[in-house]
């Protein structure tokens, strides 16, 4: 997995002038015959040494040959692979991924973040709590992947009478031992999130069990309740990993459509947002982006300033700031992903519907800001980068 310490790296990491390769192979079992990801990595390699001069192909090959051999010796126990490579600056980073990921290869001055976050994003941590009236399992799946974390087991004594109480007494020592039991699963699930925190919880087992237990849940814990599904006991990781998997792309495409949905009606308002690359390319250059939000497979060209490195929806002329000649960015995307993440703005990549109604909108990249939408003669730039 991901340790929050390596993504920070990677985000903060620049090559220069040396240049970072940035791998993505999807290691699917019909390209593990014969390893035939190799080619796939080989011929990507090739059609990045046609787009550089000589002393980029020179330095490319150098990163792919030392991407070659780890692939050489790799034994695949993954669904794909994501390296990214600095030889000069010591820099290599190997990332597993349990979950699919498009074949792609990029030799740029800092990492190719985008697919990887796109997946970080898609597939965040979820707890699923497996309950009846006595047990309890608890799993958190993350990146496709599922852990059972705990067991849980209280003794609660049947139903039916034993003895010399009445059936009504019986009844309610039974239904007090289910109520410790369940919230001794609220309390477990509690101490998971402290230690372990997740993004969503689901709920499944009998509706008497699942309702008891929501109802006993602190307020963090049931605010993230997002499903509930009937399910036994005995029910296996398998069974459990799909649906939950389900329920969280159904949360995850509506939570994206919302999203969009906000962000259009609020840049039509004028507030607090922006619609359209050259108008978020502008709030992020004043350091105004709250969430920039990018359709995905969207082709975006621009240009960078070549003395104060502003981005503009344009790529040819001359800077809107301080009047230096533009050079042509032929993925204006990724570097306004960049320059949010250098300003600690959040970043959002959305998918179907949302994509489209973006798209249709926005051109396919908008912005919700920190603060209400000034004219740009009246705003005070930051550039591109974040203030020290």
């Amino acid at each position: 997995m991901i340790a929050t310490e390596q993504l920070q790296q990677l985000l903060a990491f620049e090559g220069g002038e040396h240049g970072v390769l940035s791998v993505y192979l999807h290691l699917a079992p019909s390209l593990q015959v014969k390893r035939a990801y190799r080619v796939v990595f080989n011929d990507l390699v090739k059609q990045q040494q046609e787009q550089l001069d000589a002393l980029g192909r020179e330095a490319l090959a150098r990163e792919a040959a030392r991407v070659e051999q780890y692939l050489a010796e790799l034994e695949p126990d993954s669904r794909s692979l994501v390296v990214f490579s600095c030889t000069p600056r010591d820099f290599w980073q190997v990332y597993k991924l349990p979950v699919p990921v498009a074949d792609l290869v990029r030799f740029e001055p800092t990492p190719y973040v985008r697919p990887l976050l796109d997946a970080l994003d898609e597939y965040e941590r979820y707890a699923v709590a497996l309950v009846d009236k006595e047990r309890a399992r608890v799993f958190t799946v993350y990146l496709g992947e599922i852990e059972e974390e705990r067991d849980l087991f209280d003794w609660v004594p049947p139903k039916h009478k034993q003895g010399g109480w009445s059936q009504a007494n019986y009844q309610r020592h039974h239904e007090a031992h289910v109520h410790w039991h369940l919230k001794h699963v609220a309390e477990a699930l509690a101490l998971l999130y402290r230690r372990r925190p997740f993004d969503r919880l689901v709920l499944a087992g009998p509706e008497e069990a699942t309702s008891e237990l929501r109802r006993l849940l602190p307020r963090v814990l049931q605010a993230r309740v997002v499903g509930v599904f009937p399910a036994e006991l005995f029910a296996s990781e398998a069974e459990i990993l799909e649906r939950t998997l389900a329920i969280e792309r159904q949360v995850e495409r509506a939570n994206e459509e919302r999203l969009v949905a906000e962000l259009v009606d609020a840049a039509g308002a004028g507030v607090r947002a922006v619609c359209g690359a050259e108008a978020t390319l502008d709030a992020l250059w004043r350091g105004a982006v709250h969430k920039l939000v990018l359709a995905e497979h969207t082709p975006l060209q621009g240009g960078q300033c070549t003395q104060c490195e502003r981005l503009t929806a344009s790529g040819e002329g001359a800077c809107p700031t301080c009047g230096a000649p533009l050079r042509l960015i032929p993925d204006l995307a990724e570097q306004a992903v960049d320059r949010a993440l250098a300003q600690d703005a959040g970043v959002e990549i959305v998918h179907g519907e949302a994509a489209e109604r973006l798209r249709a909108a926005c051109g396919g990249l908008g912005a919700l800001l920190r603060f209400p939408v000034v004219e740009a003669s009246a705003a005070t730039p930051t550039g591109g980068r974040e203030e020290t």
